[in-house]
């Protein structure tokens, strides 16, 4: 049984990475087959195989990075995050969420969510005309409006 051990000082952030319910939590545990205890300030991992375990913590430690940053953090995060750190991108995680694209009505800044969105608006901010494709819902004329109502602003 492999086991890993991290101590976080600020007990708020624990709290936005675990989730409601720890939900966020439950993905990670569910997706790695790991256990993943949270006692005040130590965090421990465990699982039968080190590999996940070791990928739990990076991905753990890459939320971490998110949330000090006061990112929300739910479970279609926690999934896009495993994603970067099993295909060891860990490092790219702190280009999520630095894109304010603008800011609604009621202050809540419009921002790509993965490095894809990122991609696409360097790319409208750069070149005349962007086409995006993709599948369905996944924020293309979301974020082109944003940035058509930020260039108006």
């Amino acid at each position: 049984m492999a086991e890993m051990t991290m101590r976080i000082e600020a007990i708020d952030l624990i709290m936005g990475i675990f989730g409601a319910f720890d939900e966020n939590m439950k993905v990670l545990e569910k997706e790695l087959d790991v256990t993943v205890l949270s006692r005040e300030t130590e965090l421990k991992v465990t699982g039968a195989d080190a590999g996940n375990v070791e990928l739990a913590m990076k991905t753990i430690q890459s939320l971490m990075q998110l949330a000090e940053r006061g990112e929300s953090i739910g479970t279609q995060t926690v999934q896009y995050v495993l994603g970067l750190v099993r295909d060891g991108r860990q490092n790219q995680v702190s280009e999520i969420g630095r894109d304010v694209v603008c800011i609604t009505a009621k202050g809540k800044p419009i921002k790509a969510k993965t490095l894809g969105q990122k991609r696409y608006m360097d790319a409208m901010r750069t070149h005349t005309v962007t086409i995006g494709i993709g599948p369905a819902g996944t924020g293309k004329t979301y974020l082109a409006v944003a940035a058509a109502v930020a260039a108006f602003r």
